[in-house]
């Protein structure tokens, strides 16, 4: 392989530029992989966890599915058509909505969400690691909190042992990863159940509903809907490889939707037999069964773990990569050592508080990515027509194509941000309280139609916003006709 040739295909793959057509090289079954192996890790748990608070084993199994697919619809039409078309990652395709240094908004969100993820799923590996290190006698209860901090540090090494040779590896590992845990997730299920009985299952009650069926119902789904939402920095990341959108479809929706959501309902399951379990089964099996019977629930734990903070620090690294200035002087494993050095510094200093709020981490998931979608869906479907400029989408300065006001689209903006109070009028990230006008409605659908809608306002009542390169030009002349 000649120099030129390395050179692009780095830039590509680890680096700023679009992936050429030859570079998207994953057939669809190393997507599905790929998804799944991102998808599939110990938020699946807390997720369902959180679900069990509201819903019973049934309706929450349901709602839980349902609600995955519908969030996932709104980020595969954010996502997908311009990550298959152009070759883009999902920090640069907000330009046309952000604005060329507007979108460095985008690199902050990428990088702080995806590596809050990492965190979460490395901090819950060292409280497995310690929980049956502990049970085996191997570590004193004293020094578990050490024994914790320790585990997770050394999954963490291991992850960037891994990804920082270079993307290239997700392909190569993801089949194993994604096999091992879906294997290993249904085992889990099937010993829950039989440890358990099918029938304590169903008939056990969520232990914080509200006595409003439809309050708790919108919950649940809103928890999930958050959940697809926050997809939205994978996505990109991962369909770019696919040769089309059409071949993205499927793999995606069964990777990280149907994926997820089936290993939620290991969280949900035990939320419902283990009130204070929090969704982990591993302390509900040690008691139940002992350690041999735990043992599979704690393999899923490590290996799925280490699969998707692979994808996640890919995501953040390539996410501080699309700035032209850190992509010139940060190397690859310059940019992944810097995402981990991140998610280190919380598991050593804010483990706990950050691990114990981390369902109003995830419902701010919806907050921001939801009204994100609104954006794009509008902007790159109705407003552009699925046409880019992507020579613009690469260039700086006054006069290109999506420079805008001092290179920040204030429509763009200002939309989002009418999206976002949409959201907090409807529910309270934090406190998951809910306003008694809305209890009928989750707080993502409204957050996300209302951002589109004033966007595409904008758009029609003030076409000079967009400047003069930004749009297609029968678009343009529709929108300033007469």
């Amino acid at each position: 392989m000649s120099q030129t040739k390395d050179e692009v295909s780095t830039s590509g793959t680890e680096g700023s530029l679009p992936l050429l057509g030859r570079e998207r090289n994953w057939s669809s079954r190393a997507l599905f992989f790929s998804s799944s192996q991102t998808a599939v890790a110990t938020w699946c748990f807390i997720i369902g966890g959180y679900v069990s608070f509201y819903l019973p084993a049934m309706q929450g199994s349901i709602v839980m599915i349902a609600s995955m697919m519908a969030g996932m619809f709104l980020v595969y039409l954010a996502t997908v058509p311009m990550a298959t078309r152009y070759g883009l990652e999902a920090v640069r395709s907000t330009r046309p909505v952000f604005g060329t240094r507007g979108s460095l908004f985008a690199v902050a969100l990428t990088f702080l969400f995806t590596v809050g993820w990492g965190t979460t799923l490395m901090i819950f590996s060292g409280k497995s690691a310690a929980l049956l290190l502990v049970s085996l006698g191997v570590v004193s209860e004293g020094n578990g909190a050490i024994a914790e901090t320790l585990s997770s540090l050394a999954c963490l090494a291991v992850v960037w042992g891994l990804i920082s040779r270079g993307p290239g590896i997700l392909r190569r590992i993801g089949v194993i990863v994604a096999c091992s845990v879906l294997v290993l997730g249904v085992m889990v299920i099937v010993v829950i159940v039989s440890k358990v009985g099918l029938g304590a299952l169903l008939d056990a009650k969520p232990s914080a509903a509200s006595g409003n069926k439809l309050l708790d119902y919108t919950t649940a789904v809103e928890l999930m809907l958050a959940t697809a939402l926050s997809w939205w920095p994978f996505i990109g990341g991962m369909t770019r490889f696919a040769k089309s959108t059409k071949k993205s479809v499927r793999p995606v929706t069964l990777g990280l939707g149907l994926s997820l959501s089936v290993i939620c309902l290991i969280g949900l399951y035990t939320g419902l037999a283990f009130p204070d379990s929090g969704g982990n089964p591993l302390p509900g099996l040690l008691k139940i069964g002992g350690v041999w019977v735990a043992l599979p629930a704690f393999a899923f734990i490590i290996v799925a773990n280490i699969g998707t903070t692979m994808v996640g620090t890919y995501t953040a690294a390539l996410s501080l990569k699309q700035q032209p200035s850190i992509d010139a002087r940060l190397s690859w494993r310059g940019a992944t050592t810097a995402a981990v050095l991140t998610a280190a510094v919380l598991i050593v200093f804010l483990a706990e508080p950050f691990y114990d709020n981390f369902g109003a981490f995830l419902t701010l998931s919806g907050v921001v990515f939801g009204p994100l979608c609104g954006l794009q869906i509008v902007d790159y479907f109705i407003i552009r027509k699925q046409r880019l400029d992507l020579d613009g989408l690469y260039m700086d300065g006054p006069g290109t194509a999506y420079w805008y006001w001092k290179g920040i689209n204030v429509a763009g903006f200002a939309s989002m941000a009418l999206g976002v109070v949409v959201y907090l009028l409807i529910l309270d990230p934090i406190t998951f309280a809910s306003s008694p006008l809305f209890a009928f409605t989750t707080a993502s659908l409204p957050a996300t139609l209302s951002t589109g809608v004033v966007y595409l306002l904008l758009a029609q009542f003030q076409p000079k916003v967009f400047g003069p390169r930004s749009l297609p030009r029968d678009t343009r002349d529709a929108l300033t006709k007469g």
